[in-house]
């Protein structure tokens, strides 16, 4: 059975960027993955208008799933131990942010060079986005210019307003909720 009252409770503490008394982080982050790891969190939290802190509410249940299939896998723990770390380090709420959805070594393998200091957590980020090759571009370019009926320099006016949008977070909120208010 679902303990939705814990499970709201937890929810508060991780958007006050706080922990239980008597936990560890590392703790508290398997303790929420197992409670929520039955229900779909991000619908659940759009449910109870809780949204404003989704992705540091999903990335301590990735924590906490990552933590729980590292301590039931003997190869993840020797890697560990190579890498220096005879237990498991502690997760805090910003080294979270590294957790995507894949599988457990890479996620270990960004958080070490976090915690080793080799880049903050955007440039580590950054630097795992895959880049594309010209001719990728150049047939994405041509894909969506076609698609969209757009010469060359109408392209260019939409890149840089796509630009613009993706880099304001409010304005893109404001985009989508008009977007889907035509449908």
């Amino acid at each position: 059975m679902i303990d939705f009252n814990l499970i709201n409770e937890y929810i508060e503490i991780i958007e006050k960027g706080s922990l239980p008394e008597n936990f560890s982080f590392n703790k508290f982050c398997m303790e929420f993955y197992n409670l929520t790891k039955s229900i779909p969190i991000s619908k659940y939290l759009k449910t109870i208008e809780k949204t404003s802190k989704t992705p540091k509410i999903m990335n301590t249940k990735k924590a906490g799933e990552i933590l729980f299939q590292t301590y039931k896998d003997e190869e993840l723990l020797t890697y560990m131990k190579r890498q220096g770390y005879s237990e498991l380090p502690e997760f805090d709420y910003k080294s979270v942010m590294l957790l995507r959805k894949v599988e457990p070594l890479l996620n270990w393998k960004r958080v070490i060079q976090y915690f080793q200091g080799k880049g903050s957590i955007q440039e580590i980020n950054d630097s795992l986005k895959t880049k594309l090759f010209p001719a990728e571009i150049e047939l994405l370019e041509k894909t969506i210019m076609k698609k969209l009926k757009l010469d060359e320099e109408e392209f260019n006016t939409f890149i840089n307003k796509m630009r613009k949008l993706y880099s304001d977070k409010e304005l893109m909120k404001s985009m989508k909720k008009l977007i889907n208010n035509y449908d």
